[in-house]
């Protein structure tokens, strides 16, 4: 009798008619898209059976078992008393009643694993197993909802299962975990590798998260017909499942394809034609990479070229065999637009036929996604009380777009995205899928913060665990970072190795032994590079700067607002482009008050990260018109620029004149390679490639900050900027700055010397008031470095705890700010702020898109209640409609008299916040 044919697994309302599909038939679905995704991905089965201890064949048949029985737990009554309907209408006879408290399938599934091995009960292929690799495998494949299924413990098993799932289900379960035994015939089984196990676990979890995706979706899975539920499972699985699985991965754009074999640096990026390479991109093609992981460190300055000689080096690991695909990691929107239109227009031409190859940039409405969002985007699943089912949480998911990126062959996005692979947040285990085969290239590598860092190295150690290599730029590293990204690459190769010997043959080094790759070059410019076959070698490449960013930077160091102002002012009369670099958002809104009082609003463009995403782009397209690459005089007269540290990653603009906040060298220096970028003419027309000199009047940078020369006490910084003094608390860092770049920096030169001096821990002796800041600051970086520790992943100990949580609860960076989306209150209702702002077919969701300081929030309820009651009843309402809303602080801003757009949030502490198109989202008086 095939009564455990009669469960449902998946159920949709279509009309007055509530659709059922068997759940049987759904778990082949699964394991279906599963077994031809790793069949397609040779290199993934190869890892993961080279971890498990068995060949290649066994492995896929063990894991397509594994994959079949992720729904097990599907057979309860807990959760088949959830659709009562369906229920009534398949069983002749009812099904016992069960308890229903809360714990969901995944977690019985585990349960009910847990209770056949205690009752000896494995089926006869499964004799002989190791039962604790076997767990860690089903556990992963049970954790399909992306995070790990409920631990049952040991005590009272039967009991616990007995109270959700009655003896008749069990039976049905345990009739479809034989059939499914028997079917993938395993051969070989793991035995004794279990650190293999936990390793392979968090890409096996990442399987099943996708795999389930596609496998719940009806656009490829429709629900079966009364005929087709009388076919045997065999004949569903060769005919139908296998069948229709193939079709959805190739129109998912989830399978990757080859690009055409790599010839020479024009062929790849035609725009480079136009100019003589530049020396990082000629070393970058002539080095030799041999075809295994490896990580290599650029150190150039800005507008080197450093970024297109990055991606030459990734279509060489490419071609070499070593990966398949690439992920581009910035630290802002901003950078991730800049880098799509400037570098990324290349990229389609990389193969034979770029209409199937997946191709995303995060953040924007731009998407070249084929097929994978649009596929997988439909909520067909309405099942009550299941909230988190494969398609909703699937549609949830992807409807923030700056998550996409890491299933597409080709992704840019922000650093955020990857960073999440390695933090116990939801959905991490497909994140680390995605970064599978792929070659990581993370820019700006010096802007990062020690928790940061941190996650950046730990996603580094096991990207290269799985055999990842990985490319770091950055405009200069301290020496003591650079040797830390070798040695976490290093350590992470050897877990792979490691892991992929018998447990009896393993030999564990200890990982703070200070054993690794040595560095010995403080060359500037450097590529550094490291692959396993070197040891603890280390090949290091000094080559020479780039014509163009070999200059003399004029400082004037200045410690007054009105000579700062002064200088401005002088600056506009005469027609010159300017940009004032500020160090908060609250400074960059207070100086442009001033001066859009003194010069008009139509003069002054502020341009920071508290805007929503539409008007970001907005803006920041502006700023690139009238300042990048290809301005001319006539755009840039008179323009005046006031920006925060979103303007001075990557983007490739170029200022007549300049002030910076003082701030830290490393950042400084980044600031000013916006000055002067690019040679022009004394009007600022861009002068034509190979011009000797630019033609601009001799100038220097306006550095703002606190009196350099007066003896400072432990307010010197935060007298400035209290703000400022807050982002960059290591006080004692930003005087060595002040004093260390004098009257004028030679660069590159001084690139390298500069930061190690204001970072070098036998530094300059600092002032005994500022030490307490400064011990301050690394006492906060240790505590972010270890916080990152603690939020991070442990690979060794396989895909499982309990200290998991939605992906929006833990972050990336540490309480800086929140997601949230602008609302327009509207006589109908509620809509999105980029309604009308955009064009019809972008997604105005994501262009209304903001972040909010934390800190606006502290003192407020949790979370914030609106405090008009009509407008909070319409949010709960659009919130229920729209899952992706759940985890996003929801602004809704009404247009009062004065045409100010506010929101208001009730409480003890009143929080009334305000939004202008030009000025940003700030606090206003309640």
């Amino acid at each position: 009798m095939d009564d455990f044919k009669t469960y449902w697994g998946k159920s949709a309302r279509c009309g007055e008619q509530l659709l059922d599909h068997p759940l049987v038939f759904h778990s082949l679905d699964v394991a279906a898209c599963g077994r031809l995704y790793l069949e397609a991905n040779p290199a993934l089965l190869r890892r993961l059976a080279c971890w498990l201890g068995i060949d290649a064949d066994a492995a896929l048949k063990l894991l397509t078992f594994a994959l079949a029985v992720h729904d097990i737990g599907k057979f309860s009554e807990a959760f088949q008393s959830r659709q009562p309907e369906i229920v009534r209408r398949c069983f002749a006879e009812p099904l016992p009643q069960r308890l229903d408290d809360g714990l969901r399938h995944d977690g019985i599934g585990r349960l009910f694993f847990a209770w056949l091995v205690s009752e000896g009960r494995l089926p006869g292929e499964l004799k002989g197993a190791d039962v604790d690799v076997l767990a860690v495998i089903l556990g992963a494949s049970f954790g399909h909802h992306g995070k790990p299924a409920a631990d049952p413990g040991t005590g009272a098993l039967h009991t616990q299962l007995n109270d959700r799932m009655s003896h008749r289900s069990r039976e049905a379960a345990f009739e479809f975990f034989g059939w499914c035994a028997s079917t993938f015939a395993f051969g070989r089984l793991p035995v004794g590798h279990d650190e293999g196990a936990n390793l392979a676990s968090w890409w096996i979890a990442g399987l099943a998260v996708l795999a389930d995706w596609i496998g719940s979706n009806t656009t490829w899975f429709p629900y079966a017909t009364e005929d087709m539920r009388q076919l045997p499972l065999d004949h569903y699985w060769q005919e139908h499942a296998l069948v229709r699985a193939r079709k959805a991965l190739t129109e998912t754009g989830v399978l990757r394809v080859p690009p055409k074999p790599y010839l020479d640096v024009v062929t790849l990026l035609p725009r480079l034609s136009a100019f003589p390479l530049r020396p990082a991109q000629v070393l970058a093609s002539e080095i030799a990479l041999p075809p295994e992981p490896q990580i290599l460190v650029l150190e150039d300055a800005t507008g080197s070229g450093k970024t297109e000689a990055a991606l030459i080096l990734a279509a060489r690991l490419i071609d070499a065999g070593c990966a398949d695909g690439m992920f581009i990691g910035l630290p802002t929107q901003a950078t991730a637009d800049q880098i799509y239109e400037r570098v990324l227009a290349d990229i389609p031409g990389w193969f034979h036929d770029p209409s199937i190859v997946s191709f995303v940039l995060a953040h924007s409405a731009r998407d070249q996604t084929l097929g994978l969002l649009r596929r997988l985007a439909a909520v067909d699943d309405q099942l009550r009380d299941e909230a988190d089912t494969a398609t909703l949480g699937m549609t949830e998911w992807l409807a923030q777009g700056n998550k996409r990126a890491l299933l597409a062959q080709i992704g840019v996005g922000t650093i955020d995205q990857i960073l999440m692979s390695a933090l116990r947040v939801k959905h991490q285990s497909l994140r680390l899928l995605g970064l599978f085969g792929k070659v990581l290239l993370v820019d700006e590598v010096h802007s990062f913060d020690p928790y940061l860092r941190k996650l950046l190295l730990t996603t580094v150690e096991l990207h290269a665990a799985a055999g990842g290599s990985t490319i770091l730029l950055s405009a200069t590293l301290p020496c003591d970072l650079r040797v830390q990204f070798l040695r976490t690459h290093a350590r992470g190769v050897e877990r792979g190795l490691r892991c992929s010997r018998p447990a009896s043959a393993r030999v564990r080094r200890p990982v703070d032994s200070g054993e690794g790759p040595r560095v010995e070059s403080t060359s500037y410019p450097l590529l550094t590079q490291w692959a396993p076959s070197m040891q603890r070698s280390v090949a290091e490449f000094a080559f020479p700067a780039a014509a163009h960013s070999v200059r003399s930077i004029p400082v004037d160091y200045v410690a007054r607002l009105e000579e700062v102002l002064a200088r401005i002012s002088l600056w506009h009369e005469r027609g010159d482009a300017v940009v004032w670099v500020r160090n908060t958002v609250g400074d960059a809104i207070a100086a442009w008050s001033l001066l859009a009082q003194c010069f008009g609003d139509a003069a002054c463009t502020l341009f920071h990260s508290r805007f929503a995403a539409v008007d970001r782009r907005r803006i920041q397209d502006g700023v690139l018109r009238g300042l990048g690459r290809d301005s001319d005089a006539g755009m840039r007269r008179g323009r005046i620029v006031v920006a925060t540290q979103v303007l001075q990653e990557s983007l490739d603009i170029d200022a007549d004149q300049m002030v910076c906040d003082l701030c830290p060298a490393d950042v400084l220096l980044q600031r000013m390679g916006r000055w002067r970028r690019h040679p022009r003419d004394d009007s600022g027309n861009r002068l034509p490639a190979g011009a000797a000199a630019d033609g601009r009047a001799p100038s220097a940078v306006v550095v703002f900050g606190p009196d350099r020369d007066a003896v400072p006490d432990s307010a010197w910084y935060s007298r400035f900027s209290r703000g400022g003094a807050h982002v960059y608390a290591a006080h004692g860092v930003v005087h060595r700055t002040a004093l260390a770049i004098g009257n004028r920096i030679d660069l590159p030169a001084q690139f390298r010397t500069l930061v190690e001096t204001v970072y070098a821990k036998d530094g300059p002796e600092l002032p005994e008031c500022l030490r307490t800041a400064e011990d301050r600051a690394l006492g906060t970086a240790s505590a972010q470095s270890a916080h990152a520790d603690n939020n991070a992943i442990d690979l060794g100990k396989g895909y499982g705890g309990d200290r998991w949580t939605a992906d929006e609860r833990i972050g990336t960076r540490l309480g800086d700010s929140i997601e949230a989306v602008l609302l327009r209150v509207t006589e109908s209702g509620l809509e999105p702020w980029a309604c009308g702002r955009c064009d019809p077919d972008e997604d105005v969701w994501e262009l209304s898109a903001i972040r909010v300081p934390g800190f606006w929030l502290a003192s407020s309820e949790s979370p914030p209640v609106i405090g008009d009651a009509r407008i909070a009843a319409l949010v709960e309402s659009l919130t229920q409609a729209r899952p992706a809303l759940r985890h996003r602080l929801v602004i809704p801003l009404s247009t009062g008299e004065g045409g100010a757009a506010t929101c208001e949030f009730a409480g003890s502490s009143r929080l009334r916040l305000s939004y202008c198109d030009r000025r940003g989202l700030f606090r206003s008086p309640g």
